[in-house]
């Protein structure tokens, strides 16, 4: 009799120690080093700035302005969500402007925590370091990350350039067309990291050795006019199909949609302004954007050079495309994350 109750007593003891026992590391759980928590804080987060392209992500979160910034959810910096630890250099110069973004900002768009972390980010390559936050002090959380920063690609239209040259009567303006077709640049069997996509990197488009196309013979010591830049799409899917001209603010210079420079100098898009030797064009996705391009689309850039007689024989259509748009390779940079 007495055997059957120390059996009992020593199973009911046997239970309750096993209850407590599984029930203390809950009990400790709020008594962890934060040491560890930083680590944790800074190690997510330097995968959501290094695997995530951050959201929204068409039009992208870097392409918003002051009005639109509560649009932004998330500041990521992979150019796509299948090329991580490939960052896309539009989102950097984006991320590290501290003139924009507020501390605030970088805590609820980037570090994602209840408590309010201090934060140093930092990513440095060959061409110098990035940096924003505060000095950390001892015994913060850090993660570093070896990536790699995609630049866009340049179109450099030099004399030797091959494009489809039109042959027009004297007497008409010159037009010199730069032709995107998206289905081409966004084909899927090209790989994110190496995809020219207008909605998300700047077209660059520079001509060079532009008096070689000058009519020297008839117009001795005279430069070409260019009339204006305009902006055209089709989209071929559409029954009969036609280039309309979008309506843009051609004669408003404004930075943060584009560039226009005529012999180093900057211009509107309606300069009517003599050039002799280059010609350059940066086209910003904040432009791109608004033209509301697909996949499907065709967008044209016309340079229309006017003058009585025409001063210059440069005619035609060059295609933007992987044969004729150099893309700079990959460049290797730390990406560093301190939280504390």
């Amino acid at each position: 009799m007495m055997s059957l109750d120390f059996l009992a007593g020593f199973t009911i003891f046997m239970l309750a120690l096993i209850m407590v026992v599984s029930m203390v590391p809950g009990l400790l759980a709020g008594l962890q080093s934060s040491g560890i928590d930083y680590d944790a804080v800074a190690y997510r987060t330097g995968v959501i700035l290094a695997e995530d392209p951050g959201w929204p992500v068409y039009p992208p979160w870097e392409m918003k302005t002051e009005a639109y910034k509560d649009e932004i959810e998330r500041m990521g910096l992979a150019a796509s969500k299948d090329t991580p630890n490939i960052l896309l250099s539009t989102k950097v110069d984006a991320f590290f402007n501290y003139t924009f973004f507020t501390e605030d900002d970088y805590r609820s768009k980037a570090i994602f925590g209840d408590v309010p972390y201090s934060y140093n980010f930092s990513l440095q390559s060959d061409t110098g370091i990035k940096q924003v936050g505060d000095t950390p002090p001892s015994g913060y959380g850090y993660i570093r990350r070896a990536v790699k920063i995609k630049e866009p690609g340049v179109a450099n239209i030099g004399y030797n350039s091959s494009f489809n040259e039109t042959t027009l009567d004297a007497s008409k303006p010159r037009v010199f067309t730069v032709r995107l077709n998206f289905s081409q640049l966004l084909d899927p069997s090209v790989g994110p990291a190496y995809r020219i996509d207008p909605r998300t990197e700047p077209v660059n488009i520079t001509i060079t050795e532009f008096g070689a196309y000058l009519n020297r013979t008839d117009n001795p010591g005279e430069n070409a006019t260019l009339k204006d830049v305009t902006f055209w799409k089709m989209d071929p899917t559409m029954p009969m199909p036609r280039f309309t001209k979008i309506p843009f603010s051609y004669n408003t210079m404004d930075p943060d949609l584009y560039t226009l420079f005529l012999d180093g100098t900057p211009n509107d898009l309606v300069p009517g302004t003599n050039v002799s030797d280059n010609i350059s064009l940066v086209l910003k996705p904040a432009a791109t954007s608004i033209f509301t391009l697909d996949q499907n689309s065709i967008l044209d850039i016309r340079f229309t050079f006017d003058d009585d007689p025409q001063r210059t024989f440069m005619n035609g259509t060059y295609l933007y495309d992987y044969d004729n748009v150099t893309c700079p390779p990959l460049k290797p940079a730390v990406l560093e994350v301190a939280i504390w």
